[in-house]
């Protein structure tokens, strides 16, 4: 009764005419045609079968089965918290990996594997310590068979389970973990990949046996033998027996046939050759690769492979077959498991496998474009899943490299590199250093203004939480109020300096920005460069709070004094830092590329104008080792503790052998 009432509510949220009377069986009988609650629901082909007549007897239903579970099971799977971190030994991944005293992980993951292609159907019985599986045993389809509930809300009753001696026995739903294929025809048992291709199996392998019987037959089809004269029923039984023992037996097959007497043939069957026997098999072989979803290259079909080479079908195997089937078993053990263990979710990691990294270079192209335009290095990690750690920075754009222009005079854009073999440069000339520092001159130039318009906005950040900080201790405020900017200077500092080494970098050599000797400089001078501008504001707020205590400011007019300061000064304090940082980070750019080329030897080129140090005209032309430092403490122009040497230095390097 409560099921009709259910079946009228359905109906009645349909408009009157759109209910048709195929519609209203559908309601009344969509539960009840497929299934009887609190009977064994069984399926239409059995493992055993499936595995006798498909995967043990036909070659192509093992190669494509085998290949598909080779690629799936090796797979190894991680739990993830809320936050998307890795959980490591994890109890659900250790229980996975070893998951009984007699299967490995790997075992237990080939069993699941070729149970849903061939069966549809795969079941772990899980072994509980309280609310927790520790263990996880494999169970033949055929032995367990799911009990629709008699309440449909319930959905399953339990589960019939099959002892080795025939006895059967109902578990609880929660004794058996259920893995299933899609049957569009069945809501609690799956359909595997034999059941569709059963008839094309059944077929290749009659054609097998056919085959078999014709090569026993010394390769002769069907037919039979008339004698020209009649024979007595004697004669025909010595006929028969000689017959058998001389040409039916394996080592008289290639001898000559004699017979007593004139003999006429008369064919019964096609031969062997008008059946097409070769090409049909290929035939049954693509179609039954197709029914398992690999590509006939993995049956042995290389001529109708659509993959031009191995890689390509390695990859397919892996994106169209193996991931999806785990993809299914994923899902069933966040919905069955994971809530278990609370607030987790079960993946798998395909880090490790070698086709799926094929795709890295791709990858890495993509991402060098995507960063040109602006995307912060987090946003494509994640969308490309490159799977780079955190690192400072990593969440804001990136200064694009195309709106710093060059300069229009004539300057080669690649630097010319002294190889003591180009007998076209002088890199001696005068004028040849001229362009060379003017070259790289101007390409830093046209980063000032861009850089000058990021750190601006810091430095009037800076005037504004320490003017709102005025009160109270009022020094003691003030400061903690300008450490608090560490974070936002951080991250600007340090995509400044990666925006810059590679750019200048790449003047001398394409190179890997993101290499861990490019990460650990930036990491740390970003580090120590924001710590020094920050202890230069400190003190520089110290001094006009203690003048303003000293006059007998009140806290407004401090206040306003440090708001003045910074609306007077952050624009030239912006300039000289935006200067500052081009030159060291542009030098330590061409040096890190520079290495990779395997030049050893580095020369300062003095800046070519009447602004530059006395101290730095006597180093022109001065070099040294490429890991060595200058005469002056330097690395390079702009990269040195002593600010007398390094605050808006213009001189740039050469690089030699």
């Amino acid at each position: 009764m409560f099921e009709n009432i259910r079946n009228k509510i359905a109906l009645g949220l349909l408009k009157k005419e759109q209910v048709t009377p195929l519609m209203s069986r559908i309601f009344s009988n969509a539960y009840s045609m497929m299934t009887m609650p609190g009977q064994p629901v069984y399926t239409d082909i059995t493992a055993n079968k499936a595995i006798r007549e498909g995967y043990k007897m036909a070659v192509p239903v093992y190669r494509a089965i085998r290949t598909i579970v080779q690629a799936a099971s090796g797979i190894p799977w991680i739990v993830l918290d809320n936050k998307g971190e890795e959980i490591e030994n994890h109890p659900f991944t250790q229980a996975w990996s070893k998951p009984n005293p007699e299967f490995s992980g790997q075992d237990n993951m080939e069993y699941i594997i070729a149970h849903l292609i061939l069966a549809g159907n795969a079941y772990l019985r899980p072994i509980y310590r309280g609310r927790e599986p520790i263990e996880f045993w494999i169970e033949m389809p055929d032995l367990v068979k799911p009990i629709p509930a008699n309440n449909r809300d319930d959905w399953i009753q339990g589960y019939e389970y099959t002892l080795f001696g025939g006895q059967k026995i109902t578990l609880e739903r929660e004794a058996i973990l259920h893995f299933k294929q899609l049957d569009p025809g069945n809501l609690f048992i799956g359909m595997g990949a034999i059941q569709a291709g059963g008839r094309v199996i059944d077929t290749y392998n009659e054609a097998l046996d056919t085959q078999k019987v014709s090569m026993q037959n010394r390769g002769m089809p069907s037919g039979h033998l008339f004698p020209e004269e009649p024979m007595t029923p004697e004669q025909f039984d010595e006929f028969k027996r000689k017959y058998r023992e001389q040409y039916l037996d394996k080592t008289h097959r290639r001898e000559p046939w004699l017979y007593p007497r004139k003999m006429n043939w008369v064919e019964a069957s096609q031969t062997a050759v008008e059946m097409d026997y070769t090409n049909s098999q290929a035939q049954l072989m693509r179609v039954i690769a197709a029914v398992i979803g690999v590509d006939p290259w993995w049956v042995g079909d290389k001529s109708n492979s659509t993959y031009n080479n191995v890689q390509e079908a390695r990859k397919a195997l892996y994106e169209d077959v193996a991931l999806p089937l785990l993809d299914d078993v994923k899902a069933t053990l966040n919905l069955k498991v994971a809530p278990l263990y609370g607030d987790i979710y079960i993946t798998y990691d395909t880090s490790n496998v070698p086709a799926l990294r094929a795709d890295m270079g791709l990858k890495l192209d993509q991402a060098s474009k995507l960063w040109a335009m602006g995307l912060p290095f987090e946003q494509i990690n994640n969308k490309l899943e490159l799977g780079f750690e955190e690192f400072p920075g990593w969440d804001i754009g990136y200064l694009p490299f195309s709106v710093a222009p060059v300069g229009n005079q004539g300057i080669p854009v690649e630097p010319p590199i002294e190889d003591g073999k180009n007998k076209s440069l002088d890199i001696e000339s005068e004028e040849w250093k001229t362009a060379e520092w003017k070259r790289v001159d101007s390409r830093r130039q046209a980063y000032w203004g861009l850089l000058t318009k990021k750190f601006e906005p810091l430095y009037k950040e800076i005037g504004k939480v320490a003017s709102a900080s005025v009160k109270g201790s009022i020094e003691k405020n003030v400061l903690s109020a300008i450490d608090k900017q560490e974070d936002k200077w951080l991250k600007v500092m340090t995509a400044v300096y990666f925006t810059l080494i590679e750019d200048f970098g790449n003047q001398v050599k394409a190179f890997d920005v993101f290499s861990a000797f490019v990460r650990a400089w930036v990491t740390k001078n970003a580090a120590a460069k924001v710590v020094s501008i920050l202890d230069t504001q400190k003190e520089a707020m110290a001094d006009l709070i203690r003048a303003g205590v000293k006059d007998n400011l009140t806290n407004p007019q401090i206040a306003q004094s440090i708001r003045s300061f910074y609306t007077e000064r952050a624009s030239f304090f912006a300039q000289r830092i935006a200067r500052t940082e081009t030159t060291s980070a542009s030098s330590f750019g061409q040096i890190a590329a520079a290495k990779e080329t395997g030049r050893g030897r580095k020369r300062w080129l003095t800046s070519r104008d009447d602004r530059v140090r006395d101290a730095h005209i006597a180093m022109d032309g001065e070099t040294v080792g490429i890991d060595e430092k200058f005469s002056n403490g330097c690395e390079g122009p702009g990269m040195c503790d002593d600010p007398a040497e390094a605050i808006q230095c213009r001189c740039s390097l050469i690089f030699l052998k």
